[in-house]
């Protein structure tokens, strides 16, 4: 499908940073601003000396302006906000950092948790990152998901995955139920209460490696999935025999998938591939019967889309954000009309005005 994707009217900008950025992230908007922000962090990797850095993101067409950066002590694979005020950082040498993001954009290291994945010894990279209220769920290479609290100094909970595969993506679909996924495209359920948390092992089609998970803001039971084999994957964990949809998206594997968070609707997937895509299925809505809304439901919903049948046979449009990358673009995020992205070509790209109504 993303072959036949058109071409976007949004407008772009790209900032050439001089470091490779693994991880954006936008600053939660605080309720007052109605969803609106202008402040994002970036992490970098594959360099001398990574950095956790904050943009500023002017209100015209200019480009962000960096306001503060800190030294980090490897690769940053995943940024999480915690708080409003806070956000933790996986490291590519095993620990997990979390970090003060105060209202004046000044960036001050608070915690670390120091090699919780480790090999015979030897740290590996943590992947992947999580996180629920109080709660920093972290995966590994270790193939283990460990369980933080932002105010303990040591893990909650250490869950060793049998066999030891890596794992490379972490969600939480409920407050006490986190979904991973790993290597060799086993998508586990664990609920966090029990002794024994393992519930449920989902295998994706030909047992590709799932790269990133994104849950729907609104229907936690949705979760996508973007693999190796540059497919993505809807799972409806109600339903966990197959995925209920499954589109060829990427020429590549998927660095990341995310539902816009105030119009789920639309999604964004990127790719070592060089793509940022735009996926609109709200022509697929349909109205909500008053007499079947659930309790989560809010007032005027429409069904779900992403489960519908018309999506599942490929009736979605499908837009390229920005000119194909030479390199792989490897983060996005997006708030209101404005998305973000990171690449290897050392730039980070500001899209504005992306069409989502």
């Amino acid at each position: 499908m993303a072959g036949s994707a058109s071409i976007s009217s949004s407008s772009v900008s790209k900032k050439y940073v001089s470091r490779k950025v693994k991880t954006v992230r936008w600053k939660p908007p605080s309720t007052s601003d109605f969803g609106d922000t202008n402040t994002f962090v970036t992490g970098s990797w594959d360099d001398c000396e990574n950095v956790v850095a904050v943009w500023h993101v002017p209100g015209c067409e200019e480009d962000p302006t960096l306001l503060h950066q800190l030294s980090h002590p490897a690769n940053v694979n995943d940024i999480q906000y915690v708080t409003r005020e806070a956000f933790a950082t996986a490291g590519g040498n095993g620990s997990v950092k979390l970090f003060q993001h105060s209202n004046n954009d000044q960036l001050e290291s608070k915690a670390t948790w120091d090699r919780i994945h480790t090999v015979l010894g030897g740290s590996v990279p943590c992947t992947a990152l999580a996180t629920n209220g109080d709660q920093i769920a972290s995966v590994g290479e270790d193939g283990n998901l460990v369980i933080l609290n932002p105010s303990q100094d040591q893990p909650v909970r250490n869950i060793e995955s049998v066999g030891g595969c890596s794992m490379y993506a972490v969600v939480y679909v409920r407050a006490s139920e986190v979904v991973t996924a790993n290597m060799q495209g086993h998508l586990k359920l664990w609920d966090l209460r029990a002794q024994q948390p393992a519930k449920a092992t989902l295998l994706s089609p030909d047992q590709i490696a799932v790269c990133h998970l994104a849950g729907h803001p609104t229907q936690q039971h949705l979760v996508a999935a973007g693999g190796e084999d540059g497919a993505m994957a809807i799972w409806d964990m109600r339903n966990i025999a197959q995925p209920v949809t499954l589109i060829s998206a990427h020429n590549g594997p998927i660095t990341e998938v995310r539902f816009h968070p105030a119009a789920p609707d639309h999604l964004f997937t990127c790719g070592l591939d060089g793509q940022l895509l735009h996926w609109d299925a709200s022509a697929s809505a349909r109205p909500t019967p008053v007499s079947f809304k659930g309790p989560r439901d809010p007032a005027g919903a429409s069904i779900t889309v992403w489960l519908s049948s018309d999506v599942a046979r490929g009736a979605i449009d499908t837009t390229c954000i920005i000119p194909q990358s030479s390199l792989p673009i490897n983060s996005l995020d997006i708030e209101g009309p404005t998305l973000v992205a990171g690449s290897d070509n050392e730039s980070i790209y500001t899209v504005r005005n992306v069409l989502l109504y």
